[in-house]
């Protein structure tokens, strides 16, 4: 296609994702190199979102390029259906050696929406399968202004309005929490005061209700799609202390977070937690391709 036609076809037959497309004025990107994006025109850009958190190397990084050109003339794609790859294996193993302490085993998929989903249904699965069945622990906590994702499972979890608003009648129901954000704080509590005062919300509430709880999925520090709101310092080890106490595994969504993003490989590293179960995504391939991972515990 021409410059007009690759125009035209964009506006007329690409769905951009969040995207206004009445008056959409498309950005064409042809090749790009470190943090540098260059258009059709041969304008350049700075990757200034990494391409939404992705590019957490850059793009064509050698060593990446080399690796993808390496496995291409072996095998581009194994099942995991009852078969595996050195590749795989290798991950993984490289995986459950940097992850927080505790996390021992690995399951791939193909974003992080789906991670989330590993994750939700794995924990339902355990209260259902252990050798003490807990059949009532159906139910998650999730907080406001919380975003993991666009499945049917991550979005019920979302508590981003715009983002999620037209889609309630399709979703499950959560057990929310307010946003424990630190920008904004409810009246009359303090700075100092805000990191007890939400921890004392959670813990009302895991209270009365842990019988039927089987998670609570948190972003660890900052929740970033809702405008990078930052966490109280300590609070993500309340989350944990609390969530052991009364018998509730923690998700911990890390697909935005990981990968150095809050300057630990894992931003949960900073509150020296291990959660039950952890979704990664994005950086995971350094923006390559489309690849998710959801770790877990032994138990």
């Amino acid at each position: 296609m021409n410059r007009e036609q690759l125009i035209r076809a964009d506006r007329e037959i690409v769905w951009h994702a969040f995207t206004q497309m009445a008056e959409y004025e498309p950005l064409i990107i042809e090749r790009a190199a470190g943090c540098t994006l260059v258009d059709i025109d041969g304008r350049e850009y700075l990757d200034g979102v990494s391409s939404l958190w992705c590019n957490v190397h850059g793009h064509r990084h050698p060593t990446l390029d080399a690796a993808i050109r390496s496995q291409l003339d072996r095998v581009a794609h194994v099942t995991s259906l009852g078969t595996s790859n050195p590749t795989t294996i290798e991950l993984a193993a490289r995986l459950v050696e940097l992850a927080p302490d505790g996390l021992a085993h690995v399951f791939f998929s193909g974003d992080g929406s789906s991670a989330v989903e590993v994750a939700l249904k794995q924990a339902f699965q355990y209260w259902q399968q252990r050798p003490d069945p807990r059949p009532r622990k159906t139910k998650y906590i999730a907080f406001g202004d919380a975003y993991h994702g666009d499945t049917i499972g991550s979005v019920s979890l979302g508590g981003v309005e715009r983002f999620h608003a037209m889609f309630r009648p399709l979703l499950f129901d959560v057990l929310r929490l307010p946003t424990p954000g630190t920008y904004r704080l409810p009246a009359g509590v303090t700075a100092d005061e805000a990191c007890g005062h939400y921890l004392s919300q959670l813990e009302a509430l895991l209270a009365e209700r842990h019988e039927e709880i089987a998670a609570l999925v948190i972003e660890p520090l900052i929740q970033c799609a809702a405008g990078m709101v930052t966490h109280p310092p300590g609070y993500l080890r309340g989350v944990r202390e609390l969530t052991r106490r009364y018998d509730v595994l923690l998700i911990v969504d890390e697909v935005a977070t990981g990968f150095g993003r809050t300057g630990t490989l894992f931003a949960c590293e900073q509150e020296q937690v291990s959660p039950d179960l952890l979704c990664l995504g994005k950086g995971l391939t350094g923006g390559y391709m489309a690849m998710a991972a959801t770790l877990s515990t032994d138990e």
